[in-house]
């Protein structure tokens, strides 16, 4: 059995695309959902913007990753920059929410709190460590 038929990343991408579906559906359709967690009631029309704008990035790259775990030659070969590129928003954007905790006026940023701020990073760094050690430990499952 090669390497490449034991790899688990059409799994993967199949699971983290429609997990990234379902969720950028949610930011686009209800964003005060997962504004619930690092927000204050009344949510700022500013950060429902924001949101939905990351729901669109979000639900995006669930269509990019459904689309690279196809079982054809072309999709197959996709799937190493597609994976970059999913690594690349999450890490950007924990980066740049660890960057407004450490230095940011945390005074209700446009309304997010920092425990709210916290939250929004804690959930996305399993993604970001999963998808890094991907990448730099796994490179024969692509």
């Amino acid at each position: 059995m090669s390497s490449k038929s034991a790899s688990p990343l059409r799994l993967l991408f199949l699971t983290e695309g429609v997990m990234k579906l379902a969720g950028g559906l949610i930011f686009m359709l209800s964003p005060q959902t997962p504004l619930a967690v690092a927000v204050a009631a009344p949510i700022p029309p500013s950060a429902l913007l924001l949101t939905r704008l990351l729901g669109t990035q979000t639900f995006t790259l669930g269509i990019s990753m459904l689309l690279a775990s196809a079982k054809r030659p072309k999709a197959v070969s996709s799937r190493r920059v597609v994976y970059w590129t999913v690594f690349a928003r999450d890490a950007t954007l924990a980066t740049v929410l660890a960057l407004q905790l450490w230095l940011g006026d945390n005074v209700d940023a446009l309304g997010f709190s920092p425990s709210g701020l916290r939250a929004w990073l804690t959930e996305l760094m399993p993604f970001c460590l999963g998808h890094l050690w991907i990448l730099t430990t796994k490179p024969h499952w692509f």
